[in-house]
């Protein structure tokens, strides 16, 4: 080729170098142009690698963040008692996360395990110092004393005071009397609550049909009987005092009213007027107070010895495999049983707050399965919360009960709702303690109920329906709150209804009363100690 065509060719070659750079610089920014022509500066390019760390970081961070979100949501799913056991042994969880959660499994049953023997041997540490007390009791005092105030005290069951007194001239170990077999369940819970009345009985300060529990039942000093405390706010303000309804006269209704201030009324209040006949209440064995005396100390030491034996024996027995009859009448009697055993090892509670605490301390172990009284109370026996004592109704909704599988084939299978007139905390506004057989259970607790009625309610001296607290939520879940008078007087004996009846058409009559006002006076629950005891 010659020389121009050869100058000529390398000049055409950097014409179009320079344009195609040219069109570079027109289309694209200064630094892209200058990585592409590889003139970029060492500050431009310190500063796109940071920005990448940065993003790296920030992509790490956000999935580090994703993860302990995650394993958040799994700890707290974990505190759930009932997902921890198939998490503790989900694949999917990190190898760190399955182990925490099967050493927390181990230990809560470790642990659970450990409260219920340190309750156990508390409870029978205080039984044993008890005993020890009563053993020595008897060794150091003449064994005639203690027969012949063993044999006032079991006046009730002479027949077996021949039998006593020639175990008192034994040895200690062999003391007690021999403990027959029962033949079920439902026997076993009779005689522990036998038992429990006869400690009770032998221990406490007791008055049956005495006023002396009139004088220890009352109000407070504030309130006068006179007063109309029984009178809605509403009423107070529309009513002057010259029109309000005249007294009802006690002389010419005294066939159902009584007469005489000293009548025994296990349920006297300020304001109202007693019934001449209270039913079967009229002969309940009434306990407001227990004292440890020497001469009631040696009756009791043996029925202790004999308790034991009994608690011992409900190890044995299978509740599922009762009726619904026998499950009832037996968790009842186990109910009031060991209510009343709590407050013999522990003291009695003076809160609902102490009292909700130590139903769920005392156990019995049924069929090795252990039960607390609020167990059996609430999930046993299914009831609902006390809506006439708040505070414990409102510490079940915070504290969720548990039973196992098991335990809930040992309830019953329906709601029983009368289960209400028979179950007693010992304390003044509860119904008395009676024996339930598995054979006449239903008729039984239609007459707990019937009697309970009889006893507590009465009238004002001006013709307002007086009524428990208890008994007036009960009433409540039957029929509306204007209706709660006459449904409770339709319970009352045919004369006692007759009475209420018509003094709640005298009120009407007087205008007292309308379709949305409450027709009753509510006494509140008196938690104070006090057991009743039917024959």
């Amino acid at each position: 080729m010659s020389g121009e065509s050869l100058l000529a060719s390398k000049q055409g070659s950097s014409l179009s170098r320079f344009s195609h750079t040219k069109a570079l610089n027109i289309s694209q920014p200064k630094n892209v142009t200058r990585e592409i022509n590889g003139l970029a500066s060492p500050k431009s390019s310190n500063f796109h690698l940071y920005r990448f760390e940065l993003e790296h970081d920030v992509q790490r961070l956000k999935g580090q963040l994703r993860k302990e979100i995650s394993l958040r949501t799994l700890l707290l799913k974990a505190s759930d008692q009932s997902h921890k056991i198939e998490l503790s042994h989900a694949s999917s969880n990190p190898r760190s996360v399955q182990e925490l959660l099967s050493n927390i499994v181990v230990m809560e049953a470790t642990v659970s395990k450990l409260e219920k023997e340190i309750m156990s041997l508390h409870f029978l540490l205080i039984q044993e110092r008890n005993e020890r007390k009563l053993a020595e009791y008897n060794l150091t005092h003449s064994l005639s004393s203690t027969n012949a105030t063993d044999l006032v005290t079991l006046s009730e069951e002479n027949h077996e005071s021949l039998h006593r007194k020639d175990q008192r001239a034994q040895p200690r170990s062999k003391l007690a009397k021999p403990l027959r077999s029962y033949d079920n369940a439902n026997e076993l819970s009779k005689e522990m609550i036998r038992c429990m009345r006869n400690i009770f009985v032998s221990l406490g300060e007791t008055s049956a049909g005495s006023k002396s529990s009139q004088e220890s039942t009352g109000f407070s000093p504030r309130e006068n009987p006179s007063s109309s405390s029984w009178w809605s706010p509403s009423e107070n303000s529309r009513i002057s005092k010259w029109v309000q309804s005249p007294r009802i006269d006690i002389q010419k209704n005294s066939d159902v009213l009584a007469t005489k201030s000293n009548m025994f009324d296990p349920y006297r209040v300020q304001g109202k007027l007693s019934w001449a006949d209270i039913g079967s209440y009229r002969s309940a064995t009434e306990v407001a107070s227990m004292s440890v005396e020497e001469k009631r100390l040696g009756y009791a030491s043996e029925e202790l010895w004999r308790f034991r034996n009994l608690v011992e024996r409900l190890a044995r027995v299978n509740p599922t495999e009762l009726s619904h009859n026998e499950k009832l009448a037996f968790w009842i009697n186990i109910y009031n049983a060991l209510i009343m055993h709590a407050y013999l090892a522990y003291g009695v509670p003076k809160t609902d707050l102490k009292l909700f605490s130590l139903m769920q301390k005392a156990a019995y172990t049924v069929g090795g399965h252990s039960y607390n009284a609020a167990t059996i109370e609430y999930m046993t026996l299914k009831m609902n919360p006390p809506l006439h004592r708040p505070q414990i109704a409102l510490l079940l909704s915070i504290l969720k009960l548990k039973v196992s599988e098991e335990q809930t084939q040992a309830g019953i299978s329906t709601e029983e709702p009368l289960v209400s007139f028979a179950l007693s905390c010992g304390m003044h506004s509860s119904p008395a303690v009676r024996i339930y057989s598995a054979e006449n259970v239903g008729d039984e607790l239609v007459e707990a109920q019937k009697d309970y009625i009889h006893a507590s309610v009465g009238v004002s001296p001006r013709g307002k329906l007086i009524v428990p607290k208890m008994l007036h939520c009960f009433a409540k879940n039957f029929v509306d709150d204007c209706k709660v008078a006459l449904w409770i007087s339709r319970h009352l004996p045919p004369r006692h209804a007759a009475f209420v009846e018509q003094c709640i058409h005298r009120r009407q009559r007087w205008g007292f009363l309308d379709s949305s006002s409450s027709k009753c006076g509510i006494v509140p629950f008196d938690s104070r100690f006090r057991y009743l005891f039917l024959p």
